[in-house]
């Protein structure tokens, strides 16, 4: 493993697809760890899919999920309890900095001459996601401090807590199209989208985690 410690700056594009995932979505589909399990309680849940152009890891492709918040030791605390990335170096330290599940899968980020961009994203040669995405409008500024998710996470008994931040260039965009395989990932084709933004750029820093036993 090539150690590479927190905190991480990373820069890139990529969209964030905001929900309110339903307490039966969350329980059914959510992929909710153990130690959370029973303690949903709603908000603004997200999946989020990133091409990282540089990193302290390197560059990757990352695809992650947040149901939402969840109580934790009298806190409203999210997890991301399904994420896969396209390298290992990626894996192998968000295991160890942050105690996030990453697993490994490809990626694949074209952009169409229509102005749509599609996303493949496969495991061992079966696909995960296939999404096509279009921006449209103006372009604003975006910044985690009007959404932020701190997050909590478990890892060889302990609890990692996190709170990222992160800021770019907005604009509204769209799923044009969307398949879900429902084995690997939460099928968020059941659900209707809150808000969908690309933001291009996009600044995010990883900081040191809390560590808990």
């Amino acid at each position: 493993m090539n150690h590479v410690p927190a905190p991480w700056q990373l820069q890139g594009s990529g969209y964030i697809l905001i929900y309110r995932f339903t307490k039966e979505f969350v329980a059914q589909h959510g992929r909710v760890p153990a130690f959370l399990e029973g303690q949903f309680s709603g908000g603004l849940g997200s999946v989020m899919l990133v091409n990282y152009e540089s990193s302290d890891a390197g560059p990757y492709g990352e695809l992650l999920f947040i149901p939402g918040k969840f109580q934790h030791q009298g806190r409203k605390l999210n997890t991301i309890s399904k994420i896969y990335v396209s390298t290992s170096d990626s894996v192998d330290n968000g295991w160890e900095n942050w105690g996030i599940p990453k697993e490994l899968a490809a990626f694949t980020f074209q952009k169409l001459a229509s102005g749509k961009e599609h996303v493949q994203v496969s495991q061992a040669g079966v696909s995960v996601a296939d999404l096509t995405l279009s921006a449209f409008g103006p372009s604003f500024p975006v910044n985690t401090r009007l959404l932020p998710f701190p997050l909590v996470q478990q890892h060889q008994q302990q609890w990692y807590y996190t709170q990222f931040s992160g800021k770019g260039k907005g604009r509204l965009a769209k799923i044009d199209e969307l398949s879900i395989n429902a084995a690997l990932f939460p099928d968020i084709s059941l659900c209707k989208p809150w808000a969908v933004l690309k933001v291009d750029p996009f600044a995010i820093t990883f900081p040191v985690a809390t560590i808990q036993r």
